[in-house]
């Protein structure tokens, strides 16, 4: 084999494998905003919440996989025999996290596939408990504040999550991140080609439990929620303590993707959690396909998920055409978007369907009602003989 062959031979694989990494890149991404824009359509979208701190939810679940699964992993491998690094200072959490998590725990784990399982279903469980109390301090403000003001307050709460996270080590190592442990090391290839699969499908499971929910009883009184709680109250409804039950309910199943995207990428750091990635980019997808159906969620975060990972992976030729930097792209192209169809379509690419309960008013209002006067006469007549007696008698009584 010649020199020429060889390089194409590598070309080739490299080409491969860079389109393989592309794929499961969108697959994990579409998944983790098809179940955060899910979430938000469940509380805007047919509840009439409108939640601006779907960032707050998701660093959540980050922070339970950095500061509850890896110190969980720490106290298994310690009581197995491993001899696990000192971690109860911040400076022993931060710069042993390395040699605890690279080489002990994750070589401990590499043969131990229940008990990763069971981590990652662990992980999962707490995500989803501390998600509904985040979501139940959330719903705090959103009882007593207008939108307006919910949205001001729950985008400061968004910043505010990742300040935290930055001064304070003992959830994700401060500035600096942490591992955390890889809980399919004992699968033999690729990671992210597993996590991808399984974020897939717990948001197919998310979707069938948010269209059954939508389509019960409860999703019809969420709508009428939505559209005029007054009269919703008026009829002894709790329309606060429900509203209350639909966050918390949403905000734990945002959490998940904290969780699986601290998976994905092994290492937690506030950063990865920004406001204008998990709570800007899920509304734009929202309001491009739809609020109020699933349906066009799942339109919406495919069109801009596959939009993001083009302009990611070619920049270099939007670089010529740009006279800024292509790093700015991104933000610009949200903002547009959000703005054109807030103005010119609200209601998205695939409207939402209105509910139809089997019954054809037109047809009632428009329908004849067939009367037989001969009854009616006869009825009419009887009345009248009636009050002919009565009156007699009344006469009869007076004189």
């Amino acid at each position: 084999m010649g020199e020429k062959q060889i390089i194409d031979l590598i070309s080739n694989q490299i080409a491969l494998v860079g389109a393989q990494r592309i794929i499961v890149d969108i697959a994990m991404y579409f998944g983790l905003f098809v179940i955060v824009t899910m979430a938000l359509n469940f509380q805007y979208g047919n509840a009439g919440v409108p939640n601006m701190g779907c960032a707050v939810q998701v660093i959540t679940g980050g922070f339970v996989t950095s500061a509850i699964t890896t110190r969980v992993a720490f106290i298994i491998a310690k009581n197995a025999g491993i001899k696990i690094l000192p971690y109860s200072s911040n400076y022993d959490w931060v710069y042993n996290n390395n040699m605890n998590v690279g080489v002990l725990v994750n070589g401990y784990l590499k043969n131990k596939p229940i008990l990763s399982i069971s981590l990652f279903l662990f992980t999962l469980a707490m995500a989803l408990l501390f998600g509904a109390i985040i979501g139940w301090i959330i719903s705090l403000p959103a009882i007593k504040l207008t939108s307006t003001d919910l949205i001001i307050v729950l985008i400061t709460m968004s910043d505010m999550s990742n300040v935290l996270g930055r001064n304070i080590p003992a959830l994700a190592g401060g500035t600096l991140g942490i591992h955390i442990p890889n809980l399919f090391a004992w699968y033999p290839g690729d990671r992210s080609i597993i996590l991808s699969t399984i974020t897939l499908f717990i948001g197919l499971i998310c979707f069938l439990v948010f269209k059954t929910m939508l389509n019960s009883p409860y999703g019809r009184l969420m709508r009428s929620i939505r559209e005029n709680p007054i009269t919703v109250n008026s009829v002894g409804k709790n329309v606060v303590g429900i509203r209350r039950n639909i966050i918390m309910f949403a905000s734990g199943i945002t959490a998940i993707c904290g969780t699986l995207l601290a998976f994905y990428y092994s290492f937690v750091t506030e950063a990865n959690y920004a406001r204008d990635f998990w709570t800007f980019w899920p509304w734009l997808m929202l309001m491009l396909g739809g609020p109020g159906n699933n349906a066009g969620t799942f339109l919406g975060c495919a069109l801009v998920t596959s939009m993001r990972r083009i302009i990611i992976v070619y920049k270099w030729v939007f670089e010529r055409f740009l006279f800024f930097p292509v790093a700015f792209f991104e933000r610009i192209l949200l903002g547009l978007l959000l703005l054109v169809f807030i103005i010119f379509r609200p209601q998205g690419l695939i409207p939402e369907k209105l509910l139809s309960t089997g019954i054809n008013y037109k047809k009632l209002i428009s329908e004849e009602e067939k009367v037989d006067w001969t009854v009616v006469k006869k009825t009419k007549r009887n009345k009248r003989s009636l009050w002919n007696a009565v009156k007699k008698r009344l006469n009869g009584l007076l004189k």
